[in-house]
């Protein structure tokens, strides 16, 4: 098992990367690419996270990792569990002339399904302690105001439900629901590791 974790690591950081390029080339084509709006979507931006966490978790496998680590991978987990219920759900999937749909499935699916398979398999020993699932948090956070400050100053408005045409209410009702799904899908993650089929070495306490 070790080595199909040590083989799907790679390819899939490979996998996705080659998504968020074709990404980038599919609006360089339709010529509404732009470097800080196209690259500050949360869809691209927790992909390229998730490909730099499997590249980092490569060498650890099977291996005593730091904590740092697995928060992360928990953490990108639920980032991706986020972007694929959200791209299928509020935005409607696919928009019209989108020439490179392959790259959109496994930026909005694949790499989900990946992130996840990923920690089942080879999460931590122990369980993370609820106490810290605000972890998770800590991006989205970062990012959801860098985008409302965004809004408010040069107008750009990264999906629909942030827009505050009809006031800031709306916004914080649908982006404070996300939120919160988020953290019940972190919590899950902190203590789904009694299914993993790779075990690790036995941790050391937490601190």
């Amino acid at each position: 098992m070790y080595i199909a974790v040590r083989t799907w690591r790679p390819l899939g950081a490979i996998l996705i990367f080659a998504a968020l390029v074709a990404n980038v080339a599919g609006h360089v084509h339709l010529g509404d690419f732009a470097f800080f709006d196209t690259l500050g979507y949360f869809s691209q931006q927790s992909n390229f996270l998730a490909a730099v966490v499997l590249l980092v978790a490569l060498p650890l496998t099977g291996k005593r990792r730091p904590a740092w680590l697995e928060y992360a991978r928990a953490s990108v987990a639920m980032y991706l569990v986020i972007v694929t219920v959200v791209f299928w759900t509020l935005l409607g999937g696919f928009e019209p002339g989108d020439p490179y749909r392959w790259s959109t499935v496994i930026m909005h699916g694949g790499s989900c399904i990946l992130l996840l398979a990923d920690w089942l398999l080879e999460g931590p020993r122990k369980e993370h302690p609820l106490k810290r699932v605000w972890t998770v948090l800590l991006y989205p956070v970062v990012w959801i105001a860098v985008a409302l400050i965004r809004g408010a100053t040069d107008g750009w408005v990264p999906y629909p439900f942030m827009d505050p045409v009809d006031g800031y209410v709306p916004v914080v009702v649908v982006v404070g629901w996300i939120v919160f799904v988020g953290v019940a899908i972190g919590g899950t993650l902190f203590s789904a590791t009694r299914w993993r089929v790779v075990t690790p070495p036995l941790e050391r306490p937490s601190p």
